[in-house]
């Protein structure tokens, strides 16, 4: 006597669903699109930080009172680009660059530059100048 198996029906499900296929490859290119944008957002970080930096530094200049000699209104100008050209380039102390970027908005948003923060910027502008490497223009 002989001892067989019986067959078992053919099996339907060899391959995967056509939806699991589909979600395979979906998922795929939102993972490539993603790495994508970080990629991007890392490659364009510096000039979102130079933007924004020139932004604030423009507004405090423009906070500074008008009976500030227009010579001393000038220098701290050419201070504040000095650091924004070297963030451009990198290599900016980014805790001291913190400071001065926090120094200029607290002058925009009170709209008026007292004389201390006045002093304050162009210290933390010209040592930031400085220590990038900057020299400021004459």
């Amino acid at each position: 006597m002989e001892f067989r198996l019986p067959k078992a029906p053919p099996s339907k499900s060899k391959q995967p669903p056509g939806w699991l296929r589909w979600a395979g490859i979906g998922g795929g290119i939102v993972v490539a699109a993603l790495v994508l944008v970080l990629l991007a957002g890392v490659f364009s970080a510096r000039r979102i930080l130079t933007w924004g930096l020139r932004r604030v530094t423009a507004s405090a200049v423009a906070a500074v009172p008008s009976d500030v000699p227009a010579a001393r209104r000038e220098e701290l100008r050419r201070r504040l680009d000095c650091v924004v050209g070297q963030v451009e380039r990198g290599g900016v102390d980014e805790r001291r660059l913190g400071e001065l970027a926090r120094a200029c908005s607290r002058a925009a948003r009170d709209r008026r530059v007292s004389p201390e923060e006045l002093e304050r910027m162009e210290v933390l502008a010209g040592g930031l100048c400085a220590l990038a490497g900057g020299e400021l223009p004459n």
